[in-house]
């Protein structure tokens, strides 16, 4: 103990030894995702390790001190705006991270950085200690005899271990890596195989009088246990957004389409553990119509479902029509050209976006922030239609499911032809109580 609490002032030296005793059973697991996926996809990856974390706090031995750490968001690539700092951001510049807590045991990374500090733990340049580090990857052949098994291998080979730390958060300078353990591990299966990953992996640091600190990368190669049961739902209702953009999100409803819980019939109590399926399908939603146009990089890689601009306008021409509607909310990647060709297609009908002229309320919410409350706006609409297989337009779907709209005013998506015939839509999940 002597070792760890050697720098603090020698009468809170024994203060020291005993907040050492009673972490040394803290076990941390800081994870990441492969870096060029997208802030929806990581969201989904949350859900996977939030519902299995709190199942192993709560039923497993030797786990009640265990942590989720939530990893700082990177620069992504939907974030364009150079000009302003987008990188290591924490999770609660986008999410209520007590909302977060209610359901799992998870930690903010900073919050983590300040605990570790308050232990004087830190390495000699005041960095926090990394015991071991594992890299998820798929098996080389994933159906042995045609069929899918969940399996899981420590795998000698980690080439490209060095080359993941590059691209995660353990870039940063806060974060000592040097003396870690690298591992690669052959994983294939649902988070619950993971209890036996971890279990080897903290064998190796029994006799270590520290908090034990656990890296994992590529935490999306882990599947949901049970995709879109209860308790996927009880993980994905504590997701609420941060206090300050779902703000940001009312007043514009309000602005522009005089519009505002009351008015909409959303009854949403203020901790989701009050939520229940007693207002399910009641929603009524906003006097506008959200179309989630998807652009970019869909139009190469999806461009078989993918609609034209004018295909797009026409469709959601239609459905103005036929919930006697006349404003658009615009939620896209587009470019400024392509939604100038989109309104030009629907030139009697309003077509407003969410944009932010403040450079400062830019700089405060991000582009991360400006996506959150486009999903905002996007879910008290009366009318909501997405882009197929967009993770995007599934976590609006997710949203509205919650406030209670009902199926066919949510679940709707934008159809390759204008005529909406042989139209592939995406999945229905209803939502679990």
């Amino acid at each position: 103990m002597c070792n760890e609490c050697h720098r603090v002032e020698a009468k809170d030296y024994w203060r020291c030894v005993v907040q050492v005793r009673q972490h040394a059973e803290n076990k941390y697991v800081i994870y990441d995702v492969n870096p060029p996926e997208g802030f929806n996809l990581r969201r989904d990856v949350y859900i996977r390790l939030a519902v299995f974390f709190r199942k192993l706090q709560r039923r497993k031995a030797g786990y009640e001190n265990v942590r989720l750490v939530l990893p700082p968001w990177r620069r992504l690539y939907h974030w364009r705006s150079h000009h302003i700092e987008q990188d290591h951001l924490p999770w609660r510049h986008f999410f209520d991270i007590e909302s977060l807590r209610r359901y799992a045991p998870v930690m903010d990374y900073p919050e983590f950085v300040e605990e570790i500090q308050q232990l004087g733990l830190e390495t000699a340049h005041d960095r926090v200690p990394v015991h071991q580090i594992l890299q998820l990857r798929h098996f080389k052949d994933m159906f042995e005899n045609g069929v899918f098994k969940d399996k899981w291998e420590f795998s000698g080979d980690c080439d490209d271990g060095q080359q993941m730390m590059q691209g995660s958060f353990l870039r940063h300078d806060d974060v000592a890596i040097k003396n870690s353990t690298i591992q690669c591990v052959n994983f294939q299966g649902s988070a619950s195989m993971l209890s036996q990953v971890i279990q080897r992996a903290w064998r190796g640091m029994e006799n270590d009088s520290l908090p034990k600190v656990l890296v994992i990368l590529n935490a999306e190669v882990v599947l949901h246990d049970h995709w879109a049961d209860r308790e996927f739902w009880r993980a994905r209702r504590s997701m609420r957004f941060a206090k300050d953009l779902v703000e940001i999100a009312r007043q514009y409803r309000q602005t522009n389409f005089d519009s505002n819980d009351e008015l909409e019939a959303i009854q949403r109590p203020p901790m989701w553990e009050y939520e229940s399926a007693e207002y399910r399908g009641q929603a009524l939603g906003g006097p506008y119509l959200c179309v989630h146009l998807r652009r970019g990089d869909f139009l190469y890689g999806r461009e078989t479902t993918t609609p034209t601009l004018k295909s797009s306008a026409l469709q959601v021409k239609y459905h103005l029509l036929t919930y006697n509607l006349s404003t658009v909310f615009l939620a896209t990647d587009a470019t400024a050209f392509e939604i100038k060709n989109f309104k030009s297609y629907i030139p009697r009908h309003r077509v407003v976006r969410f944009v932010t002229e403040d450079l400062q309320q830019k700089s405060m919410i991000k582009d991360g922030g400006i996506a959150i409350i486009d999903q905002l706006i996007c879910s008290h609409a009366h009318y909501f239609v997405g882009t197929h297989e967009s993770t995007f337009t599934y976590r609006i779907y997710e949203e509205r499911e919650i406030l209670g709209f009902p199926q066919e005013r949510t679940f709707n998506t934008l159809c390759k032809k204008s005529t909406m015939e042989n139209c592939l839509q995406n999945s229905v999940w209803p939502i679990v109580y």
